[in-house]
């Protein structure tokens, strides 16, 4: 039986920054989308995201049992959400907890974006494969 693999999406959209700046939740809306992650119809998948952010916030992870207990969210609707996140690279598992990746939020999208700069170069290497083949 092959291993299970995980591929990690994320998908940056370009989307109008939230009118009031100074509201945290509006901007980790605003991250949460535009990282492909859901949109403004999404209320579980951002509340979950925003209970991520807020956790890292104070140093801490969360449960999903937390998760639901900010909302009326069923746990099976939290965990589909927290396992889309740790597909996309964004949420790791230690335990029952779930973290952001890194430290803070700004850490998580710094290792994201290193992450995409590893990948691209590694294609720009097999494209230079390629095209010094000249004869394919």
């Amino acid at each position: 039986m092959q291993p299970r693999r995980y591929y990690r999406q994320i998908v940056i959209r370009y989307i109008t920054l939230p009118a009031n700046e100074e509201d945290t939740d509006s901007e980790i809306d605003y991250i949460y989308q535009c990282l492909g992650l859901g949109d403004e119809r999404d209320d579980v998948g951002r509340s979950v995201f925003r209970a991520l952010v807020k956790a890292s916030m104070h140093d801490t992870g969360i449960s999903s049992r937390d998760i639901m207990a900010l909302g009326e969210v069923s746990q099976a609707a939290v965990i589909y959400h927290l396992n889309l996140f740790q597909r996309s690279g964004l949420v790791v598992k230690d335990g029952r907890m779930y973290y952001l990746r890194g430290h803070s939020l700004e850490q998580t999208l710094e290792e994201m974006e290193n992450d995409m700069h590893r990948r691209f170069d590694y294609l720009r290497g097999i494209a230079r494969k390629i095209e010094e083949k000249k004869g394919f």
